[in-house]
């Protein structure tokens, strides 16, 4: 039964729903907060061991969690667009349709240049010797994380694409799972999966796997997309109860705090990878998702909802798919030609160029996603038009869930 067509239980406590149709802005400004995240932890290479440098390295540090944002949200997203389209004749042609024109025509014209143009150039234009077409039928088919798993490096230009495959991986097998379950069966498929995800990576890491395999493996990572797909399915209650109907998931961030303040604490060392290869992704999948949940929530004007509209968020979360795929190869290129590492000190510090090298780095791979997006991108984006996820047009006031594209976040 929709959320839709269910009238609340009377004698339920009123609990003031968030708006989840249509396109939020704001949720682009989380989508832009994950993207520069990202950007920042790869483009941060600087030696200066004064506090701002510290600093500096402490919060760049922290940046690979953006790819844990990315996966809540596409969660939040992917299980709201299901489970509203959810016994729609055109349900799965309509949805693969879409992810299709959205991730694919991108994603392989990044593999077209990766295998076909740049390794015959390698020796003239003194690229990096480890761009080759090994590994290509991998990546090709989705399967770079698991590719990852075989090899001492990753590709240097797409290293970053495991996070890509994994969320491919969830488009596949989700909609099919979403399309066979009741509502309590929705609920249960997400508990389920965060806690395989838990039990798979302390599987691994008792066993003695390596630290890679309890990164990019799909079902060590799954529970940051499950975490989201659970909030969608909460806010979306039949009764129209949200979270009045789970108080328990109120006590969840209670349970994170402690452990990613165990993070922070510990030193880098064997206690400090346990911690984060076991419950880690978790705790931070967690508090990702009470964020997504309290700026969807925000009313117009707050704090919270002005930081997210902000026209800089807005604009990375836009252009945040092209900016993914090219920021690390651009990083490659700034490192050996004009920006070469080890960045050059000023006054006796590198700190000067590792700024500079932020707001190059970061407005280059802007300005590239900018030319994606208007020469090649939104033209597939219109073909989506002939595959709409709702049968009949839906009302003004209330039509079907969209959201623009990036890693993780799809319309």
């Amino acid at each position: 039964m929709s959320a839709h067509s269910a009238r609340p239980d009377a004698g339920a406590p009123a609990v003031p729903a968030p708006r989840l149709h249509g396109h939020l802005p704001v949720l682009d400004g989380v989508r832009g907060l994950a993207v520069l995240l990202v950007v920042f932890f790869h483009t941060t290479h600087l030696s200066d061991q004064s506090v701002a440098g510290r600093a500096t390295w402490w919060l760049a540090g922290a940046g690979w969690t953006g790819v844990d944002l990315f996966f809540v949200l596409s969660g939040f997203l992917i299980t709201g667009i299901l489970w509203e389209a959810k016994g729609q004749t055109y349900y799965f042609r309509n949805f693969y349709a879409r992810r299709f024109l959205r991730i694919f025509p991108l994603y392989y014209a990044a593999l077209a240049v990766s295998f076909l143009v740049l390794p015959p150039l390698v020796g003239r234009l003194h690229l990096d010797e480890r761009i080759t077409t090994d590994g290509a039928v991998w990546y090709l088919l989705y399967l770079s994380n698991f590719y990852q798993l075989f090899v001492d490096t990753t590709h240097p230009i797409l290293g970053v694409v495991w996070s890509l495959a994994i969320e491919e991986q969830f488009y596949i097998v989700w909609p099919f799972l979403i399309a066979a379950v009741s509502y309590r069966g929705a609920i249960r498929l997400c508990l389920g999966t965060i806690a395989m995800a838990i039990l798979v990576r302390v599987g691994l890491t008792l066993w003695g796997a390596s630290e890679e395999s309890t990164y990019v493996v799909t079902f060590c990572r799954v529970d940051s997309l499950a975490l989201g797909a659970l909030l969608s399915l909460v806010l979306r209650h039949p009764e129209g109860k949200g979270l009045g109907a789970f108080p328990w998931m109120r006590y969840a961030p209670l349970l994170a705090l402690p452990v990613v303040a165990a993070t922070i604490a510990l030193p880098v060392g064997p206690a400090f990878k346990t911690v984060i290869r076991t419950g880690g992704y978790t705790a931070v999948g967690i508090l990702y998702t009470l964020l997504v949940y309290q700026v969807v929530s925000a009313k117009k004007g707050s704090v919270l909802h002005r930081v997210f509209s902000n026209r800089v968020l807005l604009t990375y979360g836009k252009y945040s798919y092209a900016i993914y795929l090219v920021h690390s190869p651009l990083d490659a290129i700034l490192r050996r030609t004009v920006l070469k590492t080890p960045l050059k000190e000023v006054g006796g510090s590198d700190f000067p160029m590792q700024v500079v090298f932020y707001l190059v780095a970061a407005s280059l791979s802007l300005g590239i996603a900018l030319v994606s997006w208007n020469l090649f991108e939104k033209h597939f984006l219109k073909l989506k038009d002939y595959f709409p996820y709702s049968e009949r047009p839906a009302p003004a006031a209330a039509p079907a869930p969209v959201a623009n594209g990036s890693p993780g976040a799809a319309s």
